[in-house]
C-alpha cells in the first residue's frame, strides 16, 4: 500500500510552529502511540503511513516534506545520510516511540550530530515485572499446570510437579542497566540473596543495590536457583550463555531472558534444559517469531511468551506523550529524554 500523506487535526493546545514534522509511523502505530486527539497542536506536523514503503517512496517522502523532526517506530524505514542535516538533509531529530533504532538511524548518524531519542527507561518496570513473572510461573511450573488438572488426581502427579517458592533463593543477574536494577526492587520482599554481572560495571554501584558482584558468567551461574539475563546485546555477550556455562547452573534451575535472543546459544538452551531439567522462560528469540519447529516449543513447561514484556498494551499511550514532550522540548531548547548517545546505541540491539 502506498504511503499517503494528510495533514494533522486542528489544534487545540498550544501550536508549534516553524519546524516541519513527519509522522512517518503505520495507522496502526499511530493509533497505539497516539490515541485520541493526542496529536492536536501540532499544526506543522503531516503524516504519513510508511508501512511496506519501498527506498525509494520513502526517500520521496523526505525530499517533498524535508522534516526536522521525523516521529518513527517499528514500521519506519532507515534513514539515508543524504537526509540529515549534518549531510546537507533536513532531518535534525528523530524522535521514535518505540525501542530500537537500529532500523532507522547508524551510529555514524548520531556520531555525526544527530539527535535521537527513544522510549528509553520508560517500560523498564514493565520487563522488570514480567522477568518476576516467569520467575514465579516456572517455580510453579506454571506450564505444566492444566496438564496435570487434565490427567487423574494422584499423589506422583503433585510431585512431578515440584512447585517452589522464590523465597530465600539465590537469584543470579546478568545485566545491570534499569531493568537489572527495577527488577532487585521488585525481588526484595521475597528475602532473596541477589548476585550480579555485567562485563564493566563498578562493584561499588552493584553493591549500591544490595546485591553481591561476581567477575565471571561462570560465577552467576553456579548455585543459582534463579538466573535471569537482561544484559544488552554487543559483541563481546553474543552467544556468551553457552553450553559451558549453562552446565554451571544447578539442575533444575530457572533460566530467563528478558534481554536478547541472541545473548543466549538456544541449541545449547534445548539441551541443557531436556538434560539438566532447566525451567526455561524467555520473551526474546534469536530470530523472531521463533519458528514452529524450534527445540524450545518442545520443552515440558517452558514459558514462551512473543516478545511481549514491555511496553504493555496499557502503556503505548505514555510512551506516545513521552515523544510529544521530547518534541517540545527538542523546538524549546530543551533537554530530550531518552537520548540515544552512541554508547547506548552500542549496547542497544
Amino acid at each position: 500500500m502506498p504511503p499517503s500523506v494528510t495533514a494533522a487535526p486542528t489544534p487545540t493546545r498550544s501550536a508549534k510552529t516553524g519546524s516541519p514534522i513527519l509522522l512517518a509511523l503505520s495507522d496502526q502505530e499511530t493509533r497505539l502511540f497516539f490515541p485520541g486527539d493526542s496529536l492536536r497542536g501540532l499544526t506543522s506536523m503531516q503524516q504519513a503511513d510508511v508501512r511496506g514503503a519501498g527506498k525509494e517512496t520513502w526517500n520521496r517522502l523526505l525530499e517533498k516534506h524535508r522534516p526536522t523532526i521525523l516521529v518513527t517506530s517499528w514500521s519506519t524505514p532507515a534513514l539515508d545520510d543524504a537526509h540529515t542535516r549534518q549531510q546537507g538533509g533536513s532531518v535534525d531529530y528523530v524522535c521514535h516511540v518505540s525501542g530500537s533504532v537500529r532500523h532507522i538511524v547508524t551510529q555514524d548518524q548520531i556520531d555525526a550530530g544527530l539527535k535521537v531519542t527513544n522510549w528509553g527507561t520508560l517500560i523498564a518496570p514493565q520487563v522488570a515485572e514480567h522477568a518476576l513473572l516467569m520467575i514465579l510461573g516456572l517455580l510453579r511450573n506454571l506450564g505444566l499446570w492444566r496438564e496435570t488438572m487434565l490427567s487423574p488426581a494422584t499423589i506422583q502427579k503433585r510431585e512431578q510437579l515440584g512447585t517452589r517458592t522464590l523465597h530465600g533463593k539465590n537469584v543470579s543477574i546478568h545485566g545491570f542497566g534499569i531493568i537489572a536494577r527495577e527488577l532487585i526492587a521488585l525481588l526484595r520482599p521475597f528475602n532473596v540473596r541477589v548476585r550480579v554481572f555485567s562485563a564493566g560495571v563498578p562493584d561499588s554501584l552493584i553493591r549500591e543495590h544490595q546485591a553481591t558482584p561476581v567477575d565471571s558468567l561462570a560465577k552467576l551461574a553456579d548455585q543459582a536457583d534463579v538466573f535471569v539475563t537482561c544484559e544488552a546485546l554487543t559483541p563481546a555477550t553474543a552467544n556468551s550463555i553457552d553450553a559451558k556455562v549453562l552446565s554451571k547452573l544447578p539442575l533444575g534451575a530457572v533460566f530467563v531472558n528478558v534481554g536478547r535472543g541472541a545473548i543466549v546459544d538456544e541449541d545449547a538452551l534445548s539441551a541443557a534444559a531436556s538434560s539438566r531439567g532447566l525451567r526455561i522462560g524467555s520473551d526474546v528469540f534469536a530470530c523472531e517469531p521463533l519458528a514452529v519447529d524450534s527445540p524450545l516449543f518442545q520443552l515440558p513447561g517452558a514459558i514462551l511468551s512473543p516478545h511481549v514484556a514491555g511496553p504493555t498494551f496499557d502503556t503505548y499511550a505514555a510512551c506516545g506523550r513521552q515523544a510529544l514532550e521530547n518534541i517540545d522540548s527538542y523546538l524549546d531548547g530543551r533537554p530530550l529524554k531518552g537520548l540515544v548517545t552512541s554508547e547506548i546505541f552500542t549496547r542497544s540491539t
